[in-house]
């Protein structure tokens, strides 16, 4: 019984954790060991539920997680976990992507909606690639299409903020627009 339990376990974390829209971005990654980190550690096999709590670390290659709580749980059809919601102050995201691009995110919640492939950033949300950034209170990210998009609380000051960094020019640069 016990072998059985914590091969579930084993099993349970794994889908959990290696969402299939983000293998297409890190494929590299997903072929590396997973650790998984925290204080504590529940398992509600009867309502498909893992709660984890207390400096979760997730780490796998490059892509690292760190949240104060960790929650993955599979809806009444669903034969393994669809939602997984990490929360934070902040909880954040990080990951190199297979072009060598860096994505990361952070916010007070992240929730990762398999199904649908989606993630879901709110409160103080901020997704970043690269030098541009995004910030605003909902920040939805389709990771299938490699879309975002981010909205404002709606309260009179809160707005969404973009901000895009230019490219340092090089000497090369430089020269071109010196010679036409």
């Amino acid at each position: 019984m016990l072998k059985r339990f914590s091969s579930l376990l084993s099993k349970f974390i794994l889908v959990a954790l290696i969402p299939s829209a983000v293998l297409a971005q890190g494929k590299s990654d997903f072929s590396q060991p997973m650790e998984v980190e925290s204080s504590q550690e529940e398992l509600d096999i009867k309502n498909n539920r893992l709660v984890l709590t207390d400096n979760v670390i997730i780490r796998q290659g490059t892509l690292l997680i760190r949240a104060d709580r960790l929650e993955a749980s599979a809806s009444e059809n669903a034969e393994q976990a669809d939602t997984f919601v990490a929360e934070g102050s902040p909880a954040t995201y990080s990951q190199t992507l297979d072009d060598g691009n860096q994505i990361n995110a952070e916010a007070n919640k992240i929730t990762y909606f398999q199904g649908e492939q989606r993630l879901e950033l709110s409160g103080n949300a901020r997704i970043s690639q690269g030098s541009s950034s995004s910030s605003g209170e909902l920040i939805t990210y389709d990771l299938d299409e490699q879309t975002v998009t981010a909205t404002s609380s709606g309260e009179e000051n809160s707005r969404v903020i973009t901000i895009f960094t230019p490219k340092p020019k090089t000497d090369s640069d430089k020269n071109n627009n010196e010679n036409p």
